[in-house]
């Protein structure tokens, strides 16, 4: 059993007190506390004792109070509470530094909070398990409200606190949602992976998992928006206090939330910045102060993958931490802007989820990059048509394809022109309805659920296409030549 410290009274939010300084010194055991007013209180005081103290016994003078924290730390005491009752002298500098410097806790205690209490709970907790874990429950929650940006994540600190290496595992993509080091070892995470597959609905309440070098985990699963399992490890002989995990769940859940909250701001912003670039609408200085506040300043490379892992491309990025840009899904497709020299990290990244990348070409110049966004979608086509996997426009171009804006908008019009202009003027939506037909491998069926129209108005909009083309779909050639050209119009719009 632990032993109750200065820490866990702190953590008890009931009593009131904040630490002035010698927070070093929090882990102090502390076996009793007790009331003194006398000149010199070490002498009447044991080791791990707490002197509580309204401030008669503190001395006036920086050498005198200076003194008094010697003197209390080398008589062993745990520390020293002082009543904010408006009766202890000021506090002075030297005096707050002395117990700084060694760690010799010096706490306020509220007026409201009678010493009485804190002496019958110390008293209690040394005596009764539960008491003292209600208090490390306590201290628990005081470390997730204190928790500030920039310092360690609330992961670590629980960690450190509970004696166990926490993870947060997105058992979906094996991903570490709170990047933690060292990170859990790829063989723990295959197996917590492998047995809640096919239980991502309704993930067990809690898992037992033997990992390698003699490693167990515990993981209970998180009430969060995406699937995920709070991970204890530690030696297999190492006790794990459900009591405090079931409470650390309940706080990684919230704050698995509140990070998802962020990043879903922080990717909403990111997709405007990214259509304003590509649309030329944002001068050069504010472009590049924007980039630079996403962590984008220097060389820059689109990548490119299909509309439909959009989802999953966040939550690999955002879990890494990689600075990034991702437009909305368009064309089938969504772009995604990174530092050039991280590409082939992010590339290796998203292949754990994603069938098919295109890579563009790096290119530091703002104006450049809707054609940096057009290059990426080339080399996804032809990440597709090689059946998945990543292609690099420099390297790989679809297929029949043309290589430059002018030729694919060129072969646009003179395949498509006469459909995009009937659908400007009329209203209708016969490019959509020829791609969709062409998508579904022409079931009729299937188009038309898609489109959510009836059978013979598909059949009416398709006779509608072929006659204002001049082409059959019951055609291999025509067939080939409306899907290319269908192609061309998809990669070269923004």
């Amino acid at each position: 059993m632990d032993d109750f410290t200065v820490g866990d009274l702190v953590g008890m939010e009931q009593f009131d007190c904040r630490v002035l300084a010698g927070s070093a010194g929090l882990r102090r055991p502390l076996v009793w506390a007790h009331s003194c007013e006398l000149e010199d209180p070490w002498r009447w005081l044991g080791a791990d004792e707490l002197l509580m103290t309204v401030g008669i016994c503190v001395p006036r003078g920086a050498q005198a109070q200076r003194r008094l924290i010697t003197g209390l730390h080398g008589a062993g005491l745990a520390g020293v509470a002082i009543g904010d009752d408006l009766k202890a002298p000021p506090l002075t500098r030297e005096m707050l530094a002395a117990a700084d410097e060694l760690g010799f806790p010096v706490l306020l205690v509220g007026h409201t909070t009678p010493f009485a209490a804190i002496g019958r709970t110390v008293s209690i907790a040394n005596q009764s398990d539960q008491v003292r874990r209600i208090a490390r429950v306590s201290r628990l929650y005081e470390l997730a409200r204190t928790a500030t940006f920039g310092e360690a994540s609330m992961l670590s600190r629980l960690s450190t606190e509970i004696g166990h290496r926490l993870h947060v595992l997105d058992v979906a993509l094996g991903s570490e949602v709170l990047p933690q080091e060292p990170p859990l070892a790829p063989g723990l995470v295959a197996r917590l992976v492998e047995d809640t597959a096919g239980q991502l609905q309704r993930l067990p309440a809690r898992l037992r998992v033997d990992g390698p070098d003699a490693v167990q985990a515990t993981a209970l699963a998180l009430s969060a928006h995406r699937p995920c399992m709070l991970v204890a490890e530690g030696p297999e002989d190492l006790d794990i206090d459900v009591f405090l995990l079931l409470h650390v769940q309940s706080l990684m859940s919230m704050e698995v939330e509140r990070i998802g909250r962020e990043r879903a701001e922080r990717d909403v912003r990111g997709a405007e910045l990214l259509a304003r670039l590509v649309e030329g609408s944002l001068g050069e200085e504010a472009g590049r102060i924007a980039l630079d506040g996403f962590g984008l300043a220097g060389a820059r490379t689109a990548l490119a993958v299909p509309a439909q892992a959009r989802t999953v491309a966040v939550a690999l990025l955002g879990d890494a931490e990689v600075p990034a840009l991702l437009g909305e899904a368009r064309c089938d497709a969504v772009v995604v802007l990174v530092s050039s020299d991280r590409v082939d990290d992010v590339v290796a990244l998203l292949r754990k989820a994603v069938p098919a990348v295109g890579v563009s070409a790096s290119s530091s110049a703002l104006g450049q990059l809707a054609d940096t966004a057009r290059q990426a979608r080339w080399a996804l086509q032809a990440a597709v048509a090689s059946r998945g996997g990543v292609a690099h426009y420099e390297t790989a171009a679809p297929i029949l394809l043309p290589r430059t804006v002018a030729d694919a908008e060129f072969a646009t019009r003179m395949v498509l022109g006469p459909v995009l202009d009937h659908d400007r003027l009329h209203g209708t939506e016969l490019t959509v309805t020829l791609e969709t037909f062409l998508n579904s491998d022409r079931s009729w069926q299937e188009a038309a659920a898609a489109l959510r129209i009836h059978r013979q108005t598909l059949g009416y909009r398709l006779r509608k296409i072929e006659a204002i083309t001049g082409r059959s779909l019951r055609s291999t050639g025509d067939l080939t030549t409306l899907w290319m050209a269908l192609l061309a119009r998809r990669i070269t719009d923004h």
